[in-house]
């Protein structure tokens, strides 16, 4: 046997590492699962680097297309940090595209941050929102150039330019220290100066080297390539708390973004500051929120925390504001001041009052705020402040309604009244009722309503007196439609649209039918039914009410039948118009499926032959019928298909034609349940050859299936036994015995033998004589 040469195991070994990081790597982002950095080899970690370097992103770049990838945001730093050290450990490893080149800046470089995902619920908080939306980034601009008050030191890249009778350039980073390397000219500490100052004493110090400086024949120009990186502690309340290296020119608010903002329970308005130890700046983000104003973009310092402290104040404010939510106030804030933090007051707000609910030690309590006093009001932790909307009531309103020509609203002006009413409604319509209308009217310091009634007729001629209207008046009139009965007629039956129609003079039967859009396919045309009440004046009860006509309809309605009111008619459907049904069949036919049935006394043969009849491995002696999810336990055909055994289908039958079995199941509590080829044997001789019957056997109960779904049980009299027959296709159950089984003969049983033994003695005895 041939050995495997050490040199093809390690190459083996690496390439099967190698392929699964790519393919663990795929998985996370197909399934948008998360990547973790602790569960890669270093050959995986290195081949997912080159990987994303293919693209000619930048180092940075890339930590970000990978934090959106799924890379957790806690295994960043060790991610970086692992390919740092593999890089350190084994430069050839990585190619001149995937090399990276400032380890320092790319262990520091925190703008990762911005593609992790910051979406949260929808907060009742006013203010935690803005921290929500993943697609902003607070990033500062790295374009523009520093400020004049910018700070230099340890990490800054600076170029310092000599331009004039001297000509060269240095570009160098301040270092630890605070030091500046110049060729020819030293070292010049540069840390905690601006740039102005920092151009000066680098002046000072190369005008030695470079006496042309002092002449103004050279000029010096320093700039700043790239600014340093600091590290900001976010503390407190925060969502996700921690220290952060950013860029010397990230102002307060691109950490505070960072961070996450704060948790529920955190402050927005007293955001605290602290450097070396003393709290330097308060800000309060609510004049960001309300006002758009950054005038407190506090510069961040080196090692300078940023606290979130705990909430101290919160209302919240619901109802016809503008920006409902819960808000956080200063001690002396107002209620106007929370009204105003939310948009102000609604267009439908009731603005006299307001509604405040407080805690009290073991109940609430309702206080109402007058207007006046909204700027006086300070609320307390926890308040709960409604705005109601304005009642839907109307100083100046009337209503008309009825047979005019305009019903409505109308404003109530001085001296209005029902004439003048009428009037600016044009008038009464040609059906209105003129003589009796009503006027509904609040009672004076009451909500009951009284009915007033006047004449129509005679407010408009001016020969009654007229009606002054007053707020909240309803006027009302009467369409003689209204007070007059309208006779209707019924049609149902086999109509496309049965229902009612009202009657008008003249109308015929065929009108009737046309209007309910004509016969269906299955009317009976020829004995249409009109039911028509009798017009019995006498004063006795009478047995017969109403009066049935038969009539022939013409299908083209060419007749004309007259009605009357209230007649009824009902048009039958044709006797022999429809399916029957259907009956479903399935198993061992050659075309099983739905078949309707094609008569009222189709029998199950006739379907099963419409059905091609029975395959070869049909059994047609045990077809299986089944009524209302239920098998009808009864034999109905035998192997000739005798038409005295007809069994005569319903609509919603459905036969199954089993399989023609030649073995012989025995289930149970047997000692081993299995199939038998079938061989005309007895009941027992089965259930011997599945090894007798276990302790907990029941064989009194035992049972046989045959193939057409017919359950027969083992029959007992006395101590006597018949067991059923068994056909192929037979299944055998023995069953299990019931713990409470009473065991034994019963007494009845005992008694029964004692006097059969007594009756065989004697008999044999009197033969023995």
């Amino acid at each position: 046997m041939m050995k495997r040469q050490p040199g093809k195991l390690i190459v083996t070994f690496f390439l099967t590492c190698l392929l699964v990081g790519i393919a663990h790597f795929t998985h996370a982002q197909q399934s948008g699962g998360s990547l973790k950095a602790t569960q890669l080899s270093d050959q995986q970690l290195l081949q997912l680097w080159q990987q994303t370097q293919k693209s000619g992103m930048s180092e940075n770049e890339a930590i970000k297309q990978l934090v959106k990838k799924g890379l957790p945001a806690a295994d960043v730093n060790s991610f970086k940090k692992r390919l740092v050290q593999l890089q350190s450990r084994s430069k050839s490893a990585f190619s001149s595209q995937s090399l990276i080149k400032d380890t320092t800046d790319f262990l520091q470089d925190s703008s990762w941050i911005i593609a992790v995902p910051q979406i949260r619920k929808r907060s009742p908080y006013y203010g935690l929102e803005f921290f929500s939306n993943p697609e902003i980034s607070f990033e500062p601009n790295f374009n523009q150039a520093p400020p004049k008050n910018y700070i230099l030191g340890p990490g800054d890249l600076l170029t310092v330019s000599l331009t004039g009778v001297n000509e060269t350039t240095v570009s160098a980073k301040i270092s630890r220290e605070g030091n500046y390397q110049i060729p020819y000219a030293g070292i010049v500490n540069l840390s905690g100066l601006t740039l102005d100052q920092a151009t000066q004493r680098i002046k000072s110090k190369m005008k030695l080297a470079y006496p042309a400086l002092s002449t103004g024949s050279t000029q010096l120009l320093v700039t700043i390539d790239n600014v340093k990186t600091i590290s900001i502690t976010i503390a407190g309340e925060a969502e996700k708390p921690g220290t952060y290296t950013v860029s010397a020119l990230a102002g307060f608010f691109n950490v505070l973004y960072l961070s996450g903002g704060p948790t529920p329970t955190g402050s927005l308005r007293k955001i605290e500051l602290i450097r070396n130890n003393q709290l330097i700046e308060t800000i309060d983000f609510y004049e960001f929120l309300q006002k758009g104003l950054f005038s407190r973009n506090t510069k961040l310092e080196n090692q300078d925390i940023i606290r979130f402290p705990v909430y101290q104040k919160r209302v919240s404010i619901s109802g016809e504001v503008k920006r409902p939510a819960i808000y956080e106030l200063m001690e002396k804030e107002t209620l106007a001041d929370l009204i105003r933090y939310a948009g102000g007051l609604g267009d439908t707000a009731y603005k006299e009052s307001v509604k405040v609910v407080q805690l009290g030690d073991k109940e609430r309590k309702l206080r109402d705020i007058a207007a006046a006093d909204f700027s006086y009001f300070i609320p307390r932790n926890a308040d709960s402040v409604y705005i109601e909307k304005i009642p839907f009531l109307f100083t100046n309103r009337v209503i008309l309604n009825g047979a005019v020509k305009r019903p409505g609203e109308y404003e109530l002006v001085s001296g209005l009244s029902v004439s003048g009413l009428i009037r600016k409604a044009d008038g009464l319509l040609d059906e209105a009722f003129s003589h009796r209308g009503y006027l509904s009217r609040r009672k004076p310091g009451s909500y009951e309503r009284e009915l007033i009634s006047f004449d129509i007729t005679r407010i408009l001629s001016g020969a009654a007196p007229d009606i002054t209207l007053v707020k909240e008046d309803s006027v009302r009139i009467f369409s003689r439609n209204e007070l007059e009965e309208v006779p209707k007629i019924t049609i149902g039956g086999s109509v496309r649209m049965p229902g009612s129609f009202q009657f008008k003079q003249g109308m015929s039967l065929e009108d009737v039918i046309l209007l309910a859009g004509g016969f269906s396919n299955d009317a009976a045309t020829h004995k249409v039914e009109i039911s028509r009440l009798e017009k019995n004046k006498s004063d006795t009860l009478a047995n017969k009410l109403i009066d049935m006509i038969s009539v022939e309809v013409d299908a083209g309605l060419t007749g004309k039948t007259l009605l009357q009111p209230e007649d009824q008619i009902f048009v039958p459907r044709l006797l022999n118009y429809r399916n029957l049904g259907n009956i479903r069949i399935r198993g061992e036919v050659l075309y099983s499926g739905d078949y309707p049935l094609e008569r009222r006394d189709e029998s199950v043969q006739e379907l099963i032959k419409r059905a091609g009849g029975v395959t070869p491995n049909g059994s047609f002696a045990n077809t299986q019928v089944y009524r209302n999810k239920l098998r009808v336990a009864a034999t109905m055909l035998d192997n000739t298909g005798n038409e005295a055994d007809r069994f005569l289908l319903l609509p919603g039958d459905s036969i199954f034609i089993p399989r023609n079995e030649s073995f012989v199941e025995v289930k149970g509590e047997v000692f081993n349940q299995q199939i038998f080829r079938y061989d005309s044997r007895r009941f027992l001789s089965y259930i011997s050859d599945a090894g007798g019957t276990t302790d907990k056997a029941n064989l009194r109960k035992a049972y046989i299936q045959y193939s057409n779904g017919v359950n027969k049980q083992v029959h007992h009299f006395l101590f006597f036994r018949k067991y059923p027959k068994v056909y192929p296709g037979s299944r055998i159950f023995v069953p299990e015995k019931n713990p409470g089984e009473k065991k034994g003969l019963s007494i009845f049983e005992l008694s029964a033998l004692t006097g059969i033994l007594t009756a065989v003695v004697s008999m044999v005895s009197l033969l023995k004589k």
